[in-house]
């Protein structure tokens, strides 16, 4: 019976084609699930039936599986294996063991530290963190001025037990008012007349002005010391010429010899029996050839019949020294 044994076999192979659809299917299902989206080609299945179910429609389940087979583009994974560590000031140091796994280390707490501060004349026992002396005085509240002294110095490191002393240092100024005392020089001069002097230059005194600095130590004078000097008035000395110069002599072929002796006046002044005041006299010592120029300007002398002139001082130390008394002399003028 043929015509029998070709519908028993038609039906058979719907049956596979059916089964296999139906598990294809559900492994397509599974491998959506797990390798992610397909860019694989689609494929269908056509199953042959009776003429009366005509041609069957491609089947979801097979396409799914198809579409899903290899995954060949799945995106690589760029995470490089192993942990990444990092670092934070706020949480520490990640530390890696040789086992791979990643340990944050807490940095260390703070120190709290107990220490003395004297200061201001009080003694401030004061508990902080800070590590250096001017960290300790920020957190005691206690101002450092530019001259003060610290000890231990401000950038040394503090720990318990320490003891910071502040000594206020303070400066005051003050001005003392000096007088110099003028100097006095002489000096040979042959404009002026010997025997005479002339001042060239008035002494003055002048006026200095020291300025002292004082330290104090808490309160207490520790020193002064002179700071600057400055002159507020100068010095001048006095200068006194000493007279070298004699009157100029004019001869007008006029002499006479006699004795001369000395009277007290000043310069080079002489004095004549007769001759004209203002008349200038060349005196010449007989005895050791010295000479003179003197300036007629009073009258003598009046004692002794051969003396003819009477000189300054001066005049006669210049023939003879004074203890002579009485000198012969010739006189031109």
């Amino acid at each position: 019976m043929p015509s029998v044994r070709a519908a028993v076999r038609l039906l058979l192979t719907l049956f596979l084609a059916v089964g296999s659809a139906a598990y294809l299917g559900a492994e397509g299902r599974v491998t959506l699930a797990d390798n992610g989206p397909s860019n694989g080609r689609l494929a269908s299945i056509s199953a042959s039936g009776s003429s009366a179910r005509g041609a069957a429609e491609p089947s979801a389940a097979l396409v799914g599986r198809v579409a899903t087979v290899g995954s060949p583009d799945r995106a690589p994974n760029t995470t490089a294996p192993g942990p990444s560590p990092a670092t934070s000031p706020a949480t520490g140091t990640a530390v890696v063991d040789a086992a791979g796994t990643t340990a944050t280390a807490s940095p260390p707490p703070p120190v709290t530290v107990v220490l003395t501060v004297i200061h201001d004349g009080q003694s401030q026992t004061v508990t902080t963190t800070a590590t250096t002396v001017a960290g300790v005085l920020a957190a005691a509240r206690v101002a450092v001025h530019p001259l003060d002294k610290v000890t231990p110095a401000l950038t040394a490191a503090v720990t318990t037990g320490t003891t910071v002393r502040l000594i206020r240092v303070t400066q005051t100024i003050s001005y003392q008012k000096q007088t110099v005392s003028f100097t006095a020089t002489s000096k040979d001069s042959n404009t002026v007349e010997m025997g005479t002097t002339q001042t060239a230059q008035s002494g003055r005194n002048g006026t200095l002005q020291k300025v002292f600095t004082t330290t104090y130590y808490d309160g207490k004078a520790e020193g002064t010391v002179l700071t600057t000097t400055k002159t507020l008035v100068a010095m001048r000395q006095q200068v006194t010429l000493i007279g070298t110069g004699q009157p100029t002599f004019v001869n007008h072929g006029k002499s006479a010899t006699g004795a001369a002796s000395w009277y007290p006046t000043v310069g080079l002044h002489a004095a004549s029996p007769t001759l004209p005041f203002g008349t200038v006299v060349h005196v010449i010592n007989l005895a050791n050839g010295r000479t003179i120029n003197v300036r007629i300007e009073d009258r003598g002398p009046y004692a002794g019949g051969d003396r003819i002139i009477d000189l300054s001082p001066t005049a006669f130390s210049q023939l003879d020294p004074l203890g002579t008394g009485i000198v012969s002399v010739q006189l031109e003028w």
